[in-house]
C-alpha cells in the first residue's frame, strides 16, 4: 500500500519528457492554470466547462502524458466524490421532471435542471483538479518552489513546502520498512485489538523518528549557513514562446467568459 502511494505521488519522470508544457516557464504555467481554474469557477454553463475540459486534455496529450494515467489520476477520487456530493441537486432542484423514483405518495423527482447543475458542478471540480494535476506532472517541484519564490510568497511557506516534499518519500520508506519488519515477525493471525496496538506503536515511533531527523537536518542546515531562505542556483527567463503561451491561454479564458456573458 505504501509503495502504491509513493508511486502515485512521485511523478518526477514526466517533467523530463519533451512535451509542450515541459518547455514553458513554471511561472507562466502557474499563472495560466490559475486562469483556467478561475474560469471554471466563474463559468455557469456546461458548454464553457466542456471547452475547458477539452483544452486540458489537449494540453495533456501535447505534453506526452499517458491518457490512461492522466484520467485515472484525475477521475478516481475527487471528481467521483464531487459527483456524489452533487447528487442531491438531482432531486431538490425544481424544474421539468426527467424521471420519478418511488411509489404512490412517496417518490422523488429527478429534474433536467438538477441534472444540469450536477453536471456543471462535477465538470467544474474535474477541470480544477485536472489543471492542478497537469501543472504538477509537467513541472519539476524545484521549479514550482522557485516560481513561488519569484511570486514573493512567504519564505516560511516556501521552505516548509520544499522540505516536506523532500522528506515525505523518506518517511514513506521508513514506514514501509517498519510494517515489513512487523509482518516478518508475525507468525499467526493477530486480533483486531492487537493490530490496533501495533499500528499505534508504529505511528508513534514514526513521529519520534521524524522529530529527531528534523532536528538533525535543521542543525546541519544551520551549520552550513542557513539564514531562513533557500537560494536557487539558476535564474528563470521567459522566452517569446512562454509569453505567447501565456497570452493565448489568458485570451482563451477571456473569450470563454465573454461569450458566456453575451449569450446568457
Amino acid at each position: 500500500m505504501l509503495r502504491t502511494f509513493e508511486d502515485i505521488i512521485y511523478s518526477e519522470k514526466f517533467p523530463a519528457f519533451n512535451g509542450v508544457l515541459q518547455k514553458i516557464d513554471p511561472r507562466v504555467k502557474f499563472c495560466c492554470f490559475i486562469a483556467f481554474i478561475l474560469t471554471a469557477v466563474v463559468a455557469r454553463t456546461v458548454t464553457s466547462l466542456i471547452i475547458l475540459f477539452i483544452l486540458v486534455i489537449i494540453l495533456s496529450v501535447a505534453s506526452k502524458i499517458p491518457p490512461k494515467f492522466f484520467f485515472l489520476r484525475t477521475t478516481i477520487f475527487i471528481p467521483i466524490f464531487a459527483a456524489a456530493i452533487a447528487s442531491p441537486l438531482l432531486f431538490i432542484t425544481p424544474g421539468r421532471p426527467l424521471a420519478i423514483i418511488g411509489y404512490d405518495k412517496y417518490f422523488l423527482s429527478i429534474t433536467w435542471e438538477g441534472v444540469y447543475k450536477a453536471a456543471c458542478f462535477t465538470l467544474r471540480v474535474w477541470v480544477c483538479v485536472a489543471s492542478l494535476t497537469l501543472l504538477v506532472l509537467t513541472t519539476r517541484f524545484s521549479g514550482l518552489v522557485h516560481a513561488l519564490e519569484k511570486f514573493k510568497m512567504p519564505k516560511v511557506l516556501v521552505v516548509m513546502t520544499a522540505i516536506t516534499y523532500r522528506f515525505v518519500f523518506l518517511f514513506i520508506n521508513e514506514a514501509y520498512r517498519m510494517v515489513l519488519a512487523k509482518e516478518a515477525r508475525t507468525v499467526k493471525k493477530e486480533g483486531k485489538l492487537h493490530t490496533m496496538k501495533s499500528l499505534a506503536h508504529i505511528i508513534s515511533t514514526l513521529f519520534i523518528r521524524a522529530y529527531e531527523r528534523g532536528e538533525r537536518v535543521y542543525m546541519a542546515m544551520m551549520a552550513r549557513g542557513y539564514k531562513g531562505e533557500i537560494k536557487s542556483i539558476g535564474e528563470m527567463k521567459c522566452s517569446y514562446k512562454d509569453w505567447a503561451f501565456g497570452f493565448s491561454s489568458v485570451l482563451t479564458c477571456f473569450v470563454i467568459l465573454l461569450v458566456e456573458f453575451l449569450f446568457r
